[in-house]
């Protein structure tokens, strides 16, 4: 939490520094203009209405609002890369993981003068890249202009490749053999979540939203893949926990979020969290997430804006665990200590509004990049890189 804490001052700074410049480059433009700048939703930027707030990044639809008596849907297919396995920030290789790492696994092994004794068995199954695929669907309804009600859900699919090392139950020398590859994937329906959102505060140039949203268990924890084991079979056995398409547990998602514009500029500071309200039906859930988001766009041309968002998170390992899983503790991805950490990610985006060629109430968005920070509670693989798409219609 003190890294957190740490991230978080330093993005208000930053935040506040990027407004005071904004407000001393662009205040002779305001004045000049004497008007006052409407509040409209992202949905009618470009429109005939005149200057209005860019969108925030592609990502981030609990900052979005529907106005009164209208739907607005969005489709946000996301996808992720993984690679490279972190103990805290240093990336660690595939060997040392296979012969430092404990699997918590032992086997009795012969000592000086013959005595048995047990020996620790290293990490013998070794993750080494996941991709992942999300394609979300969102629906809000604005009640009122200040408040709205949303529903959400999705499909997902993950996909794993792993390095196996045989098992030196057999012969000490087989600590560093290697033995091949094999892949898995999972896919299924995502976890469904309800809620709302209230706007707290708004004037000519800033508003404040809060939400809470409840994470439902309508996704699956107990998918099975095949995996070459240490004993060179193909096995079937039940998923890690990373590669699991639901959590389990009733979460609770509460935000925060403050948005400004001046002129063709954009900015936006917003926080969310994730807590698990009990374990699982299986025996465990996963750590509480924080995120804090921070974000300024810039309209380039009309209906065209682009955004630079960084996002910074940290999260807990994972609480409890399934015995199914944790009776194959061979990798170190079955091993809930080695789930969480903190990460930073620099994200680019552009958004197109409809709204210049004729099409007012509808936009499509692009955001892609990557960590340019993390410290894992390793061994553990990394994110790599990733990319959001967005379409958005409002009627």
């Amino acid at each position: 939490m003190k890294a957190f804490r740490e991230l978080l001052l330093g993005a208000a700074a930053g935040h506040a520094l990027s407004m005071a410049i904004a407000a001393s480059v662009l205040a002779p433009v305001v004045a000049h203009a004497g008007d006052a700048m409407p509040i409209i939703t992202p949905m009618d930027h470009g429109t005939a209405m005149g200057d209005s707030a860019p969108p925030p990044p592609a990502t981030l639809t609990w900052v979005m609002m529907a106005p009164a008596g209208e739907f607005m849907l969005n489709y946000n297919p996301t996808f992720m890369g993984m690679a490279g396995n972190y103990i805290g920030d240093k990336k660690v290789s595939d060997a040392y993981i296979g012969t430092n790492v404990p699997s918590g696994m032992t086997m009795m092994m012969k000592g000086m003068g013959g005595v048995m004794k047990p020996m620790s068995v290293p990490e013998r199954v070794i993750p080494s890249t996941m991709d992942m695929q999300m394609h979300m669907f969102n629906a809000m309804y604005g009640v009122t202009d200040s408040i709205n009600v949303m529903a959400m859900t999705g499909y997902v699919e993950k996909s794993m490749s792993m390095i196996t090392y045989a098992s030196p139950m057999m012969s000490p020398s087989n600590l560093t053999k290697f033995l091949g590859t094999s892949s898995g994937t999972t896919e299924g329906l995502s976890d469904t979540m309800v809620g709302a959102s209230y706007k707290l505060y708004q004037d000519a140039t800033s508003r404040v939203i809060i939400g809470l949203n409840l994470s439902l268990p309508t996704g699956s924890q107990t998918r099975q893949i095949t995996m070459l084991s240490p004993m060179n079979m193909f096995i079937t056995m039940r998923a890690p926990y990373g590669m699991q398409i639901g959590s389990g547990t009733v979460d609770l998602l509460p935000s925060i979020a403050y948005t400004g514009h001046l002129g063709l500029w954009s900015w936006g500071l917003g926080y969310r969290g994730r807590f698990a309200l009990d374990n699982n039906s299986e025996g465990y859930r996963f750590g509480d997430l924080h995120e804090l988001h921070g974000w300024g766009g810039y309209i380039v041309l009309p209906g065209v804006t682009t955004t630079l968002h960084v996002v910074g998170s940290t999260q807990d390992h994972i609480h409890g665990s399934d015995p199914v899983i944790a009776a194959m503790t061979m990798s170190q991805n079955m091993n809930p200590d080695y789930y969480g950490g903190q990460r930073v990610t620099l994200l680019g985006g552009i958004e197109l509004s409809g709204a210049p060629w004729g099409y007012g109430k509808s936009a499509l968005a692009l955001e892609a990049g990557g960590p340019i920070y993390q410290n894992l509670d390793g061994p553990q693989l990394g994110q790599a890189w990733q990319v959001s798409l967005s379409g958005r219609l409002m009627f």
